[in-house]
């Protein structure tokens, strides 16, 4: 959902309790000043990037449609069997789902390479890889960019992408900025608690974090 970063502002000051004010924070004779206000909307996309992307997955909406560049798979053999991977795109902050075509159920939680359960990805037993009824994807970087490799797709199936969602990386943009409508007052509250940070309130920050913590649950 698009909301107005004027009106997300005033909720981050209700919550800062300085909802009437816009006080100095420096001495105007300082060339570098900047206003509560300025500050606030200046936490406003740090808030958003990171409560979008570690908030639990039951509190996201829909997300975005993968492009469609994105949904073009190289395949690591055969094309529609085995294996493969796609381009994620520029955008990218956070996998809502992805779903081969003869897949039983799309994936929502991907892994990296870090994860031991990568390595078993390419195991020369196919018994232990991810496959059309425990599916596995992957986060990786490559050397043209960020990619999601999947696994697996059955022999013959002649398999598309049939699922792929996003979360975008959160921009104002015309003095606006996409949330998800559950994560709005996450939203909120977190970029209050990174102002108060900001402005040497520590008191403030912990007890507004504390009830952020509520939020994301």
């Amino acid at each position: 959902m698009t909301y107005n970063v004027a009106d997300l502002k005033q909720a981050i000051r209700v919550v800062l309790d300085q909802n009437m004010v816009s006080t100095q924070l420096v001495s105007t004779s300082d060339i570098d000043t900047l206003s509560l206000d300025e500050i606030i909307e200046s936490k406003i996309v740090d808030a958003a990037r990171i409560v979008l992307r570690d908030a639990p997955a039951h509190l996201l909406d829909g997300g975005t449609v993968f492009p469609q560049a994105s949904q073009v798979v190289t395949w690591d053999s055969q094309a529609g069997y085995g294996p493969g991977s796609v381009p994620l795109p520029a955008d990218f902050l956070r996998l809502v789902c992805f779903k081969m075509s003869d897949w039983d159920h799309a994936v929502s939680q991907p892994i990296y390479e870090d994860n031991p359960l990568y390595k078993v990805q390419r195991s020369r037993f196919g018994g232990v890889r991810g496959n059309p009824q425990k599916p596995v994807v992957a986060i990786v970087m490559r050397s043209d960019g960020a990619r999601l490799e999947f696994y697996s797709c059955a022999a013959d199936s002649n398999a598309s992408v049939a699922e792929a969602a996003y979360i975008k990386i959160p921009v104002i943009d015309s003095s606006t900025i996409a949330i998800c409508e559950k994560l709005k007052p996450a939203v909120v509250y977190y970029a209050a608690y990174l102002t108060a940070i900001n402005v040497g309130e520590n008191d403030k920050a912990t007890s507004i974090l504390q009830t952020y913590s509520t939020l994301v649950k």
